[in-house]
């Protein structure tokens, strides 16, 4: 009898024909909460903005499969909204490489809804003897118990798989993995930046009296006429001051100001990590960006994270799933027009389809 004819549905009891026993493995520890930590690494405002820009626009698309499954995948869950759970399942396998969803079955097996796992809620995998099998070991947060789960029960979206070891065979890798050398530089530059903007208070202009010995009361007095001089009525108009004395400002040290660009330079390392073009990350889309162009973007740069959903939920759910993008009303028009110019269609369907859309 083989491991999955032993086990197949959940249960408080691990599996006899249990094998190995895999974690995440980075150093030889294992890290039940990934590499980088989600919470920490969504402070950062360019891989929030980056994590958000995918996992909000996959989630926006619409599942298509058979009428049973497209109820389930379209309205996942009681509690949560559609576009909400799809949206934390996508950025947890972005942040960690991996991201765990229950399929919820009534007793005749029909798939009725979905249950999302944080990341550290999955506690172990197993390899069953003939390593044709996985086991889930999931630890809830409320009063069920710890629970072993056959890969047939749970989806695990997964990015990249590869190395040297078993568990990094199972577990995808986040992008973030390739950015620690970047974050940790722009982390020090932020520093650097908020220790700079702090003691802002230094003074930014000096005042010099040569060959000079000044007490703490003259000094106070020439350091008031000078800001008489230049704050009140008298802002912007010239400052006078005697032979004495000589005027001189303070600059940023030059090595400073280069190590400040270098938030620049992790913008643009973060965005090509996520496979997202940077003028995105920085704020500089082009102006000029038209409905096609949007197109282009959804295909290059977030087809790679459809896959990944679009081919496990295949796999677990036994029948062809596809997420196809939910058309803006622009896009929708210019599409009938198109189909319309090329006698695909006739004026008349034109105009019932955009009635039936609540356009007309």
């Amino acid at each position: 009898m083989s491991f999955r004819d032993l086990f197949k549905r959940a249960t408080t009891q691990p599996p006899k024909t249990m094998g190995v026993v895999v974690g995440r493995m980075f150093n030889n520890s294992i890290l039940p909460t990934g590499i980088l930590n989600g919470s920490s690494a969504m402070t950062n405002s360019d891989i929030y903005s980056v994590v958000a820009l995918v996992s909000s626009d996959i989630a926006s698309m619409q599942f298509h499969s058979n009428p049973v499954l497209d109820v389930a995948l379209n309205s996942p869950s009681p509690t949560i909204n559609q576009f909400s759970f799809w949206q934390s399942v996508i950025a947890k396998m972005l942040l960690y490489g991996n991201s765990y969803v229950l399929i919820n079955k009534d007793n005749t097996g029909v798939v009725t809804g979905f249950e999302s796992l944080d990341d550290g809620q999955v506690m172990s995998v197993a390899i069953s003897d003939d390593g044709q099998g996985l086991t889930y070991l999931v630890q809830f947060r409320d009063t069920r118990p710890n629970m072993y789960y056959d890969s047939s029960e749970l989806l695990h979206f997964k990015l990249i798989t590869v190395g040297d070891n078993q568990s990094e065979h199972i577990f995808g890798k986040s992008p973030l993995i390739s950015l620690v050398p970047e974050v940790s530089i722009q982390q020090l530059s932020n520093s650097l930046a908020e220790s700079t903007l702090k003691n802002a208070i230094n003074p930014y202009v000096t005042i010099k009296v040569p060959d000079a010995k000044l007490d703490r009361e003259v000094k106070d007095g020439i350091r008031d006429s000078f800001v008489a001089q230049t704050t009140g009525e008298n802002y912007g108009k010239p400052i006078v001051l005697d032979s004495s004395a000589d005027l001189a400002t303070l600059g940023v040290n030059p090595q400073v100001t280069e190590l400040l660009n270098n938030l620049n330079f992790t913008k643009t390392q973060i965005s090509k990590a996520f496979g997202v073009p940077d003028s995105y990350l920085n704020g500089n889309g082009d102006a000029q960006s038209n409905i096609l162009m949007v197109q282009s973007l959804y295909k290059s740069s977030i087809e790679r994270y459809r896959n990944a959903i679009q081919s496990e939920l295949t796999m677990k759910l036994g029948t062809d799933v596809s997420l196809s993008e939910r058309l803006t009303d622009d896009a929708y028009i210019a599409q009938l027009l198109l189909l319309q110019q090329n006698q695909v269609i006739a004026a008349p369907d034109t105009k019932d389809l955009l009635t039936q859309r609540g356009i007309l």
